[in-house]
Formats: C-alpha cells, sequence, structure tokens
C-alpha cells in the first residue's frame, strides 16, 4: 500500500520534470504549438461571433456587415506598409546585435508609419464615401466608413503583432487579435442583445470597432511591459531608408498573397452561381486550417533564424532551418490527414448540397502539402534579407493563380478553382526552395531533414 502510493507522486514529478525540461529543450517547438493553440482557439470565437452577428442582424444587414469587414481586412493588408514583417526581421537582429537605439527608434517609427498610412487612407476612403455616395450604396455608407474608422487600431496591431513575433512575445503579441477582438465582439453582442438595441449592420461594425481598439490598446500595454523588461532605455534613432528598403518589397509580397488568397473566390463570383461560390468557400477554408501550422512554426522560429543569420552563426541556421522545415510538414501532413478524414461530415453541417465540394479539399490539400513540404519558406526568405526573393515568388505565384483561375474556371467551374488555388501555393513553395538553395546554399525540402 506504502509502495503504491509512493509511486503515483514519484511518476507525476518525474513527468513533471521531463515536461520541464522538454519546454527548455525545445522552446520554439512548444512555442509554435501554442501559437497554434491561440491561431486554433480564435477560429472557433470568430466561427461562433459569425453565427451570433448572422442570427442577430438577418441575412441582408449581415451582407453590408461582411462587406464592411473584408475591407478592413483587405485594406489592413496594405496599410502597414510591409512595417510587420520587416519588425519581425530586424527587431531581433537589433537586439542580438546589441543597436537597441535603432531597436526603438523601429519600434516608434514603425508605430508612426502604421498609424499615419492608415489614417490617411481612412481619411480618403471616408471622402470618396461622402463625396462618391450613391442612392442604391447608401446602407453600406456608414458601415464602411466605420470599418475605415478601424484601420489605425488595426494596422498598429498587425505591425506590433510583427515585432513581438520577432522577440518571441508571441503571446503578448498574438492574444489580444486573435482571442481577445473576437472574443470581445461576442461580448458586446450578447450585452446588446441583452439591452434589446436594434440589430443592423451600423451597429455590428460600431461593435467591431470598439473590440479592434480595445485589442490595440491591450497589446500595446503588453508589448510596453516585456520591452520594459529587457530592452535598455535609450535615445531612439531612426534609419528609415533602411527600413523601406526592406518594408516596400515585403509590401508587395503581401499584395501578391492577398491575391492568392482570394483570386479564386473573386473570379469565381464573376463565372460561377453563388451556390457553387459557398460550397467551394466552405471547402477551401475547413482545408485552409492546415495553414495555422505555417503561421505558428514561422511565429515560433522567425526571431532566432534573423539574429543567426545576422550573427553569421551558420551552424545553428542550419539546425533552425531544419527544425523549422519539420515542424511544419510532419504536423501539417497530420492535420491535412484529419481534416481529410471528417471534412464530409464537416461539410455536411453546412447543408446538404455542400457536401458535393467534398473531392476539392484533396486538391486544396495537395497544393497545401507541398507548401508545407518546404517550410515557412517565404518567412524564412524575409528574415534572413531575401524579401525581394519572396517579393518575385508570391507575384509568380499570384500571376499563375489569377491566369488559371481565368482559364480553368470557364472550364471545369469549382473544380478549376481549387486546380488553380493549388497550383499557385506550390509554385510560390517551389520558387522559394530554388531562391534558398541558390542564396544560402540550404535545402529547405523536408526530405532532407526528415532523417533528424
Amino acid at each position: 500500500m506504502i509502495e503504491a502510493r509512493t509511486a503515483s507522486p514519484s511518476f507525476l514529478r518525474g513527468a513533471l520534470d521531463a515536461l520541464a525540461t522538454s519546454r527548455t529543450t525545445h522552446a520554439a517547438s512548444w512555442s509554435a504549438l501554442g501559437v497554434f493553440a491561440v491561431r486554433a482557439g480564435s477560429a472557433a470565437l470568430l466561427f461562433l461571433t459569425q453565427i451570433a452577428f448572422a442570427r442577430w442582424m438577418g441575412a441582408s444587414e449581415y451582407g453590408l456587415f461582411v462587406t464592411a469587414w473584408t475591407a478592413v481586412l483587405v485594406l489592413g493588408g496594405v496599410t502597414h506598409l510591409g512595417f510587420n514583417v520587416a519588425m519581425m526581421r530586424l527587431a531581433p537582429q537589433y537586439h542580438a546585435s546589441g543597436e537597441h537605439a535603432l531597436f526603438r527608434g523601429l519600434l516608434i517609427g514603425g508605430r508612426l508609419v502604421a498609424l499615419t498610412s492608415a489614417a490617411v487612407i481612412a481619411s480618403v476612403g471616408i471622402a470618396a464615401i461622402w463625396l462618391l455616395q450613391i442612392e442604391s450604396k447608401a446602407a453600406l455608407a456608414l458601415p464602411l466608413a466605420l470599418g475605415l474608422l478601424c484601420l489605425p487600431a488595426y494596422t498598429l496591431t498587425d505591425v506590433q503583432d510583427g515585432l513581438g513575433r520577432g522577440q518571441g512575445w508571441t503571446l503578448e503579441a498574438i492574444v489580444p487579435p486573435y482571442i481577445v477582438r473576437p472574443l470581445a465582439m461576442l461580448l458586446l453582442v450578447g450585452v446588446v442583445l441583452g439591452v434589446g438595441l436594434s440589430a443592423g449592420a451600423v451597429a455590428g461594425m460600431a461593435i467591431a470597432l470598439g473590440a479592434t481598439v480595445v485589442a490595440a490598446v491591450l497589446q500595446t500595454i503588453l508589448i510596453e511591459r516585456r520591452l520594459a523588461e529587457g530592452v535598455p532605455r535609450v535615445r531612439p534613432a531612426y534609419a528609415y531608408a533602411t527600413w523601406f528598403g526592406i518594408s516596400l518589397p515585403l509590401l508587395v509580397g503581401g499584395v501578391c498573397e492577398i491575391v492568392i488568397q482570394n483570386a479564386d473566390i473573386l473570379l469565381l463570383s464573376v463565372f460561377r452561381p453563388s451556390d457553387e461560390i459557398g460550397h467551394y468557400f466552405a471547402a477551401a477554408k475547413t482545408t485552409g486550417l492546415a495553414l495555422f501550422i505555417l503561421y505558428a512554426v514561422g511565429t515560433a522560429y522567425a526571431g532566432r533564424i534573423a539574429a543567426a543569420h545576422a550573427l553569421g552563426e551558420r551552424h545553428e541556421l542550419e539546425s533552425l532551418v531544419g527544425t523549422a522545415v519539420r515542424w511544419t510538414f510532419v504536423p501539417a501532413a497530420a492535420v491535412l490527414a484529419g481534416i481529410l478524414a471528417v471534412g464530409y461530415p464537416v461539410l455536411a453541417q453546412f447543408g446538404e448540397t455542400f457536401t458535393d465540394a467534398y473531392p476539392l479539399m484533396f486538391i486544396l490539400a495537395a497544393g497545401f502539402l507541398v507548401k508545407a513540404a518546404m517550410g515557412p519558406s517565404d518567412i524564412i526568405l524575409n528574415m534572413m534579407g531575401h524579401q525581394r526573393a519572396t517579393a518575385l515568388s508570391l507575384g509568380v505565384a499570384a500571376a499563375v493563380a489569377v491566369v488559371l483561375n481565368l482559364v480553368l474556371i470557364p472550364l471545369w467551374g469549382v473544380t478549376g478553382a481549387a486546380i488553380a488555388t493549388a497550383t499557385a501555393f506550390a509554385t510560390m513553395a517551389t520558387i522559394n526552395w530554388f531562391a534558398v538553395r541558390k542564396l544560402e546554399g540550404l535545402n529547405l525540402f523536408v526530405g532532407a531533414h526528415l532523417s533528424r
């Protein structure tokens, strides 16, 4: 009896010690797991939030809300001017080399660029709404204006996300935009329902604006706390010419990525009926959950890869790249297998006819798997200072996406769109593999790293 009682605490203590050792030895991998958990939780919250908004507003007003919020997401992919990824690369480089004045300057300057750019675009957009308002679109004017007002806070959050991810302040960087913002929106909908306020796109965008500001303020507070703990307070130095030389190619790449992610839906809306678009959207978004793996691993390893490259630590760089590739491909392959296994019943939850899109998930998964086989290749290139190569690969992939969608959708409908999107992802990954091989002599293909 005594032995049985002492064995359990001993086993538990050993398990906890092993866990603590693993978290120390494989800190980046645990960080990647944490990021994936946050993104998965965010996806669940967003799903619940959209259901709540749709039921609260009704189809017509919800359509206006979705249009306005999509404008925020698309414009928010431009207003940062590439500083979100530039900060992810430069911050760890400055920190590792002890250039704290440039670090402080990058933080202040990046925030200033983000806020100024977003404010200018929001002002131009609101002026255009006021000047060009068409009576038939009047119902969209105020929700869209409120969406434009979200841009400064949204862009600030995006830029600070890049800084935090580069520094390893992962939870401080991503929890506010990915957990706090959708949770605040969901809670505010509950409050509005409780007090009996009228439903509509205007109220919905007001809620979105409030939640976006709350997330930006919380993230700023958390980032400032980490800065006070780990970065000396010195007079900031500014190198805008250098920063824009890095950020603008990244901006081009970001725009191309938006094209890759949205060309299929946009062109399907031109050639195919709305029910097919809905089926395709459900299949694409469900399969695309596996891409969270690339985001998670890229976030966990970006700062360390940038620092190792800046300091010329070749062996460390090779080790980090190999580990990042493995930790991308193996979990992504497992997640894709799981998604495909449950894909049919998941699509059935959307409606009986949605299961017609199940074969599309296999086509899209093939493209995602090729991308995963090269690891977070675009982030790796950016962290090693080859953002122009990344912009080139994304530009070619965007062109492939548009051309193939234009050719294949009229021929094969949604199947053509799936083939076009999968091919674009595979093209981008292959070009990135070639670029890293040529520029750095590193092999990103997972087959070169699985034996380790």
